[in-house]
């Protein structure tokens, strides 16, 4: 198919309208896309084909500079749970404020709000929408504080967009807290997924199921925390972590340096 809508010496002519065959992109916006055609026919058949063989469609459409115009990788055409195609694009990894990431856990996450406080945080985007966050922090537990532990604290992933558009992303959230976390100089990583929970993310993310952990709640007068989702049984999964020798680290990439750096993205309102 010819995406030049110029008639030229030797076209290749429609079947259907007699006149150069044209397909090309009019319009994409976020995950969906508009094609301009020749002719009503042709777009009919470009999309039962598109809908027949997503591996063609891929194809296809980098042809017609879809990546260009957009300025994203596409991964694949993914079916939108209601009859109709949208563009899933590559996933990546990007940095985000820590205000944007507490309105996202607030939005979506299924049963838990915002950490008070963490160390460091992460987004995952497909395309222009954020998919999903991570949070990652000291140990909740105290037993396992002090004892070169990070917790991931949060790990929300939207459930409002098409499940192709987020496929992947939570182990790829779990695969680079687990990175950075040894990147700074940090000997395990922990977190914890509610009993009822199967953990795929985080077996494709190379970690490991420690075992059950009885549900209880945390508050106490000298400690104060919230007990929303504490009375649940849970399951703590861990990755061991291989770090550079700490005299080979820089003092910004050390726990201690870390903790002394406020990289905990405190944020003033959630103390108000």
């Amino acid at each position: 198919m010819l995406s030049d809508a110029d008639a030229t010496p030797g076209a290749v002519l429609c079947p259907f309208c007699g006149g150069p065959e044209r397909v090309q992109i009019f319009e994409t916006w976020g995950h969906e896309f508009m094609l301009e055609t020749c002719c009503e026919a042709i777009h009919e058949q470009v999309a039962a084909e598109m809908s027949d063989d997503r591996a063609w469609a891929r194809r296809f459409l980098r042809h017609l500079y879809i990546e260009d115009i957009s300025g994203h990788e596409i991964r694949r055409i993914a079916d939108d749970g209601c009859c109709g195609l949208i563009l899933d694009w590559q996933l990546r990894i990007e940095q985000v404020s820590a205000a944007r990431v507490r309105r996202f856990i607030a939005d979506h996450h299924a049963h838990c709000a915002a950490p008070v406080a963490w160390r460091f945080h992460v987004a995952v985007f497909n395309g222009r929408t954020m998919i999903g966050v991570a949070v990652v922090g000291n140990p909740v537990a105290r037993a396992l504080s002090g004892r070169d532990i990070l917790e991931v604290n949060r790990l929300c992933v939207r459930r409002d967009t098409p499940s192709a558009l987020r496929w992947n992303a939570a182990s790829m959230l779990y695969g680079w807290c687990a990175r950075e976390a040894e990147r700074r100089g940090w000997q395990k990583v922990i977190t914890y997924t509610r009993a009822d929970e199967p953990g795929t993310s985080l077996i494709a993310a190379g970690w490991i199921r420690e075992g059950r952990v009885r549900g209880r709640g945390w508050h106490s007068t000298v400690r104060r925390r919230s007990n929303r989702n504490s009375w649940i049984d849970k399951v703590r999964w861990s990755r061991t972590l291989a770090p550079r020798p700490r005299n080979q680290q820089s003092t910004e990439t050390t726990p201690c340096a870390a903790s002394a750096s406020i990289d905990w993205l405190l944020d003033e309102s959630a103390f108000s």
